[in-house]
């Protein structure tokens, strides 16, 4: 039975062992030092307890993930994006990794250390479908596994103790009235639902491709950048679009609130 070391980057060197007389492709592993599986621990996910392969929701993870992986779901939830996930492959397996080009690989697997999630395996394209959920995902610092031709898999690179939402419901108020722009602080930036910019008075929006959008107001037409999660959910920075509508801008961050003034010649 082979044995082997690696130098993880979270979790430093440990050594392992595979059960078969020569190395086979994803391989069941079992650590022999440097990392203690008791540390992988069950976690209740509550928007995965429909999901098939998620047994109800209880996942193992190990419990520096725990935060972080609740906070991702939870913030799939507040963005509606749960129904772009369908089937879930699985968290925690001590095995080999096993590339999508059929090589074989003597490095264990990060389903091995409890930091890592297969999702939509079994859409046909290796998981692409879960697309519109992996903004999230990296945003708490999880790894999307499309950059290594396997989409359905997200892995975490580094722990986050303590994650706050990156999702913040924020205000609009032009001439002391609310502004429904289904705006919010996003990943640190303030944006707006791109379906509601028509709220800003003499504001319409004309698709160019996926990620650009061409917003004309009172003031101007401009190109803008769009983050787009689905075909209906996408946003666009709030700063340039009101000064597309001849708006002045204004944030307070403790408050949440955005007040737009008109523009005085």
């Amino acid at each position: 039975m082979p044995e082997s070391t690696f130098v993880h980057p979270l979790f430093g060197s440990v050594r392992f062992r595979t059960d078969h007389a020569e190395w086979v492709r994803g391989d069941h592993i079992t650590f022999l030092s440097g990392f203690d599986v008791n540390d992988i621990q069950p976690v209740t996910i509550p928007q995965l307890a429909a999901v098939p392969g998620t047994n109800h929701g209880v996942m193992r993870f190990h419990k520096r993930a725990h935060a972080q992986v609740l906070a991702v779901f939870a913030d799939i939830e507040r963005l509606g994006l749960l129904h772009h996930i369908k089937t879930c492959a699985g968290s925690l397996n001590f095995r080999l990794r096993k590339p999508t080009n059929g090589s074989l690989s003597k490095l264990p697997s990060n389903h091995a250390f409890g930091i890592a999630i297969d999702l939509n395996a079994d859409d046909g394209s290796l998981g692409a479908s879960v697309a519109p959920v992996a903004p999230v995902f990296q945003a708490f610092k999880f790894k999307w596994g499309k950059a290594f031709a396997d989409p359905m898999h997200f892995e975490v690179e580094g722990f986050v103790d303590h994650p706050r939402s990156v999702i913040q419901e924020v205000a609009v108020v032009l001439d002391g009235q609310n502004v429904e722009l289904g705006a919010k602080n996003l990943m640190g930036g303030l944006v707006a639902d791109v379906a509601d910019v028509g709220a800003l008075p003499g504001v319409s929006a004309q698709a160019v491709s996926s990620a650009k959008m061409k917003f004309t107001g009172p003031s101007r037409s401009q190109v803008l950048p769009v983050t787009r999660f689905d075909d209906d959910l996408a946003f666009v920075s709030l700063a340039p679009l009101s000064a597309i509508a001849g708006l002045n801008f204004t944030f307070d961050n403790a408050a949440k609130r955005v007040t737009l003034s008109r523009i005085v010649a």
